[in-house]
């Protein structure tokens, strides 16, 4: 599967947002956090350092590579907003990030563990990523997740295994619905979309993964059938 058709295959689930349970409404914004991680990296041995100081021996993996590249910090899911939406952004870079609808405020040490409400202790996450990362009262546990989701297991990498998964519970061969994908043109994604966001719902606190998979693949044996 090349990157064209994951892209794709992004497009269909990229939706959980609309449906989040957020909780408590926390004060600080998501612009606020990204001012404080802005010129933040993460080492190999999960310190934090300011990236224009990283030598090359500290194997750094800045936090943030674009001021406006809104994505989740863990896995780099891109944040998709849609003009279906009615989401105005004026082109001001503190209303981009305020208004994105993807990212959740993950804490680094939870509440529940004396964790504040801080930028310093907030990440920006997808919800598949903040229902992952580890909850303990080490931060260094949480960067070294964060360390390796961006080393080793990026969305691309999530989105192929969520759907190599479906296909083995449906017991339906991964190549056909890959083959159909490939042959989708824009109509064809948004119309699986808008059909796949009526067939699910939160479990817990976000749309899982499996849910939006499996429902897709129902959608694309419907039609071939």
């Amino acid at each position: 599967m090349d990157v064209l058709l994951y892209l794709f295959i992004l497009k269909v689930v990229s939706w959980s947002a609309n449906k989040e349970i957020y909780g408590v409404n926390m004060s600080i914004t998501k612009y606020e956090i990204y001012e404080f991680w802005k010129d933040k990296s993460i080492l190999k041995n999960y310190q934090i350092k300011n990236y224009a100081s990283c030598e090359e021996k500290d194997e750094a993996i800045r936090i943030i590579e674009f001021s406006d590249d809104i994505c989740c910090w863990a896995c780099g899911l891109p944040s998709f907003i849609l003009d279906e939406e009615n989401i105005n952004i004026s082109g001001s870079l503190k209303k981009e990030w305020n208004n994105d609808k993807s990212l959740q405020k993950a804490h680094i040490i939870a509440r529940s563990l004396g964790g504040e409400e801080k930028a310093e202790n907030m990440f920006l996450l997808c919800p598949i990523c903040h229902a992952d990362s580890p909850d303990t009262v080490k931060a260094e546990n949480f960067f070294a997740w964060v360390y390796y989701k961006r080393k080793n297991d990026n969305y691309i990498n999530m989105l192929r295994r969520g759907l190599e998964e479906a296909c083995k519970i449906k017991n339906v061969d991964f190549q056909i619905i890959v083959d159909y994908l490939s042959k989708c043109n824009y109509h064809k994604v948004m119309k699986l979309r808008k059909q796949i966001i009526k067939s699910c719902t939160v479990h817990g606190t976000f749309v899982s993964m499996s849910s939006k998979m499996m429902e897709l693949i129902d959608e694309i044996i419907k039609d071939i059938q």
